[in-house]
Formats: C-alpha cells, sequence, structure tokens
C-alpha cells in the first residue's frame, strides 16, 4: 500500500507575491473596452453641459466621475496592490497544505480548502496556477512548489 500524498511549505503574503497575483490572474481586454465606461460617462455629461443645459453642477459632477473611472481603470494594478497591502493578511505567513482531497491554506487570519473535485479548469503558466472553481479563481504561486507537486495537482485535477 502507498503512503498518501501530502506537501506543505510556507511562503509570506508580501507586495511580490499580491504583484505576481495579479499579473497571472488579471484578463486583459481591448483598451476600448477598458474605458467603455469612462467613454460614456465623458459623453453623457459633455452632453448634459451643452445640450440639455440642466444642473452644471450635476453635469460636472458625471464628468468627474468619468474622469475617475479613467483613473481608476489605468491605476487598476496599483490600487488592487495597495488595498491588499491595507488588508490584515498582509506579511503574515501562509501554510500551504497539498494532500490527497485538495488544497489548505492556513494562516493567522483566514483558513480554507479547496477540494480538486470543486475545480473545473486549471491553466498553468510560467511563474503558477489558475484553478477556477465555483467561488472564483485561486492562484498558487509556482515559487514555493516542487515539479512534483504540480504534476500531482495537474493529475489529480485532469482526472
Amino acid at each position: 500500500m502507498s503512503t498518501p500524498f501530502e506537501f506543505k511549505t510556507s511562503f509570506k503574503l508580501d507586495k511580490a507575491h499580491f504583484a505576481e497575483c495579479f499579473d497571472q490572474s488579471v484578463v486583459e481586454r481591448p483598451m476600448m473596452q477598458k474605458y467603455r465606461n469612462a467613454m460614456i460617462l465623458t459623453v453623457v455629461g459633455l452632453l448634459l453641459i451643452f445640450v440639455v443645459g440642466t444642473n452644471q453642477y450635476a453635469a460636472f459632477f458625471v464628468v468627474a466621475v468619468a474622469a475617475l473611472e479613467a483613473l481608476s481603470v489605468y491605476y487598476k494594478r496599483t490600487w488592487w496592490l495597495w488595498r491588499q497591502m491595507l488588508s490584515k493578511a498582509y506579511n503574515h505567513q501562509v501554510d500551504l497544505i497539498i494532500d490527497e482531497q485538495g488544497i489548505t491554506t492556513k494562516s493567522f487570519h483566514v483558513n480554507s480548502k479547496l477540494n480538486f473535485s470543486d475545480v473545473s479548469k486549471l491553466k498553468q503558466s510560467d511563474v503558477g496556477l489558475l484553478l477556477t472553481h465555483s467561488a472564483g479563481v485561486s492562484y498558487i504561486s509556482k515559487q514555493c512548489l516542487t515539479p512534483e507537486v504540480v504534476d500531482f495537482i495537474t493529475h489529480k485535477i485532469s482526472s
């Protein structure tokens, strides 16, 4: 009888880790699609200013919201990293346990378990694994994994 597989490691949730998570998990869209809402708000605001002749404060507010929306798209990565660095989990150790059932993460603030049976899709990149499941997408960096563990995860999800 073979021994059950179990792999344990730990890593720190630092800025480099969060940056890698963001870079690997964000789906890039065409430029026009990213800024679509900002452009629509700008057009509506300009129409309110020049054509309709409504309250100028309301019209300028819509234009200001359009500018804010454009800035949020432009600084999306910076804003996301900043929010993660303000979280209580930032700079804390996370224990990662991979066994026959799934992937468990344990930290002072969050304990979670992702069963392999719940994973619907696995996308592998040069630096990590993206696991799609019913609750969303989880990312695991390959920096803390051995090639044998990556092969084990790939085999468990594909079977």
